[in-house]
This record gives C-alpha cells, structure tokens and sequence, in this order.
C-alpha cells in the first residue's frame, strides 16, 4: 500500500506542531524547586530561604490548580484567582527575604509584569 507523499507530508508536519507546543508548556511548567533555584541565582538566597520558598511555591501551585478548576470557563474569574494566589505567594516570599534581597525582587516582579503586559491574548 502506498501513502501519498502529501498524507506523509502532513502526518509529519503535525507531528512537528504538537511536539513544539508539547515542548513550549513543559518549558513554562517549571517545578518549584526549579524556581526556587532561579531566585536563589538571582537573589543569592540561603539554603534556609530556598527550603522556605519551594514550600511557597508549592503551595501557591496546589492553590493556583484549585482556583483555576472552582473557575471553570469564566477566563476573567480565573485570571482574578491566579492574581491573588500570586500575590499571597509574593507577600509570603517577601517575608522571607532580607530588605536588599526584597528590592531586587521587587524589581523582578515589575520586569515580570512588563513582560506579561507585552504578551498577546490569545482568546
């Protein structure tokens, strides 16, 4: 049996697709732990500060996956539970964190908010 090479063509084009988008959300998943690393790079955390910090995460994780399933479809409701999980992660990783570590965390967090800013909606 012969497959048309524009079958074949297509079959792999797909392929190509979905493991690029397969690849771009494990890229935007990252662990808590590999945030935390991240901070630690850029804040010059502790060992203490980063064990504190990836029980944050892990905790703003299990509270994100909760409001976005309580949502349902409702994007804006969604967005608006995300925003305060967010925010309750922030506040507690402030808290954690010494006055020079917070200001350059402060300025991470508006770089962060530029670049969400910038980013396309895709409804």
């Amino acid at each position: 049996m012969k497959v048309p090479l524009s079958f074949l063509t297509l079959a792999i084009v797909l392929l190509a697709g979905a493991l690029s988008v397969s690849q771009a959300q494990q890229r935007m998943r990252m662990t808590a732990e590999q945030r935390a690393a991240r901070l630690k790079d850029s804040l010059a955390l502790s060992d203490d500060q980063v064990g504190k910090i990836i029980t944050i995460f892990q905790e703003s994780d299990r509270q994100r996956e909760d409001a976005v399933a309580s949502a349902g479809d409702d994007r804006d409701a969604r967005m608006a539970a995300m925003r305060k999980v967010m925010e309750g992660a922030d506040a507690r990783i402030d808290s954690v964190l010494t006055d020079s570590q917070k200001a350059k965390y402060d300025e991470m967090k508006k770089q962060r908010g530029q670049s969400f800013q910038r980013r396309p909606r895709n409804d």
